[in-house]
Parts: structure tokens; C-alpha cells; sequence
């Protein structure tokens, strides 16, 4: 969350930040500190409205994630317009305020109630959404064959299995004859996939970011050394560039290295002992773009 509120500012209007805003609040749901899953509920009304809340912010998360997909892909036809994520939300809100006697809070809420076609379609339309989301995620991610797209495929496939196993548990458990032991063993089996299957896609979103975040903060401090030497419009001047050329951050990095290589060469800039181990660092890393700087 805190993560969230300070690149608030600079990245509101990404799909990224939206799907990592919702995916946080949807993980807030299940407690924050002293204000456990029953301290939120009961500030809603006691009436599992924290269910409804939780499942809404997953699907905004996953639906912001498939645009930011298309977006990364340069497929802006692709994106998933925001009155359909409106609709979404609605289709399994409308079910869910038909449940008969949705309170007190409880954590099996839904295998509790499973009895009631309201509990049984709110469930449903909300696991077909999310299975869908991911399967058109899993396509737009097909044409790329790295090592963290496979992660993400991987993570959304055990999602769309999840979600399959988990229309089929909540149809033999609505419509068929089952005990309680039933319900409860199968429930848990197949939410297994499911939620294995979100971790691991959060945990590649986590890195995508922070690498992201590392090579912003390591291309600024490269433009503020190269700059030095340019004088004091330069550093807005290559961001202006850079921007326009729609270079990333490590183009960025590269540029601005190469600058500062040249010139220790020839002798015109001088580093500390401290920035020259740093760019000597920055050299190994870009070491396919450039040749290390001699000593």
C-alpha cells in the first residue's frame, strides 16, 4: 500500500499501478495488523460485505493487469474498456445482495451457503470472470517467449485451471448431492491452483516492477553524472530526448555510460573513488552495450 500511495502521483494513469492498487486492496481484505478480516467486515455491517469487496478489487487487479499486458505489447486495441469492468462487477454484485441472511462474518461464507442458487451464481460469474481474464492475458502473452513471460504464463494458467476446477466444485456442490466433508476437502483442493496460481503472478509483477525501479533510479544517476559535464539544462534536455524516442530507461543508462566512458578515456571528467567502483558496477551491467572502462 505505501508503495502504491508514493508512485501514485507519477504513474495513476498506467494500467500497472491500477492493477498493483487493486491487488493491494483485495490483499488488505484478509486483515492489516490489529484490524483483522472480522474488525473490516464488522465497519461494513457485519454482513460478509468484505467478501464482495475482496472480489471486486481481485477482478479490477486482474482486468488492469491484462491492459497493462496490451499496453506493454503496444496493443491498444486489446485493452479491456472501463464500463465492462463496471458491468463485471455488477453482474456477480447483484446475486450477492439476493443472498438470504449473508451475516454474521464468517471465512467460509460462501461454503456455508453454498445451498443458495444467489451464493452459487454470485461465486460462479465472479471465478468465470477472473478464468477469463486470464486466458486472454495467457494470449496476448503467447507471442513472447522470455524467461519472466513464461513466469507470468505460468502463473495465470494455474489461475485458469483453478478457476475451471472451481466452476465444476461449486456446480456438484449446488446441484449434487454432497456431505459436509465433501464440501470442505474439495473446496480447499481447488482452491489450491487458483491461489497458486495468483501468487506466482504477483511475485512476477513484483519483479517487473522493482527492476523497473532499479534501472530509473541507476539511468538517473548516470544522466546527473553526465551531466556535470554538459552544464545545467542538459539532464532536462536528454530526459526530453529520451522521452520523445521513447527510449527506456536502460537506453537511457547506455547513452548517458557511454558519455562518461569516452571522457575518462581522454582524461576531461573526473570521479570520486566511490562514483568511479559505482560506475565501474554500471559498466558490468550494461557490459553487452559497452567495454569496461579502464582503470
Amino acid at each position: 500500500m505505501i508503495v502504491v500511495a508514493l508512485r501514485a502521483r507519477s504513474s495513476w494513469h498506467k494500467p500497472a499501478w491500477w492493477a498493483t492498487a487493486f491487488g493491494a486492496i483485495a490483499v488488505a481484505t484478509y486483515g492489516i495488523l490489529w484490524a483483522t478480516p472480522v474488525v473490516l467486515d464488522g465497519m461494513l455491517g457485519g454482513r460478509n460485505l468484505l467478501t464482495l469487496v475482496r472480489d471486486a478489487a481481485a477482478v479490477a487487479a486482474v482486468w488492469f493487469f491484462h491492459n497493462a499486458v496490451a499496453a506493454q505489447q503496444r496493443k491498444p486495441e486489446k485493452k479491456l474498456p472501463a464500463w465492462g469492468l463496471g458491468l463485471a462487477v455488477l453482474s456477480f454484485t447483484v446475486p450477492f445482495l439476493l443472498i438470504s441472511r449473508p451475516g454474521p462474518t464468517s471465512s467460509a461464507f460462501v461454503l456455508d451457503r453454498l445451498d443458495q442458487f444467489p451464493v452459487w451464481l454470485f461465486s460462479s460469474i465472479y471465478i468465470f470472470i477472473v478464468g477469463a481474464l486470464a486466458a486472454r492475458a495467457i494470449a496476448l502473452l503467447s507471442s513472447e517467449k522470455t524467461v519472466m513471460t513464461r513466469f507470468y504464463v505460468l502463473g495465470l494458467s494455474l489461475m485458469l485451471v483453478g478457476s475451471i476446477i472451481e466452476l465444476m466444485y461449486l456446480a456438484a456442490t449446488h446441484f449434487g448431492p454432497t456431505n459436509p466433508d465433501f464440501r470442505e476437502s474439495l473446496y480447499y483442493v481447488a482452491e489450491r491452483p487458483f491461489f497458486g496460481g495468483i501468487f506466482i503472478t504477483v511475485l512476477g509483477f513484483l519483479w517487473v516492477y522493482a527492476v523497473r525501479v532499479f534501472w530509473k533510479h541507476l539511468a538517473r544517476w548516470t544522466l546527473r553524472i553526465d551531466a556535470r559535464h554538459e552544464g545545467g539544462e542538459y539532464l532536462a534536455r536528454s530526459l526530453a530526448t529520451s522521452s520523445e524516442n521513447g527510449w527506456s530507461d536502460r537506453q537511457l543508462a547506455v547513452n548517458s555510460a557511454v558519455n562518461i566512458r569516452d571522457r575518462l578515456k581522454i582524461g576531461t571528467q573526473a570521479l570520486s573513488r566511490r562514483e568511479h567502483a559505482l560506475f565501474s558496477g554500471v559498466e558490468h551491467l550494461l557490459s553487452n552495450h559497452l567495454e569496461r572502462t579502464p582503470r
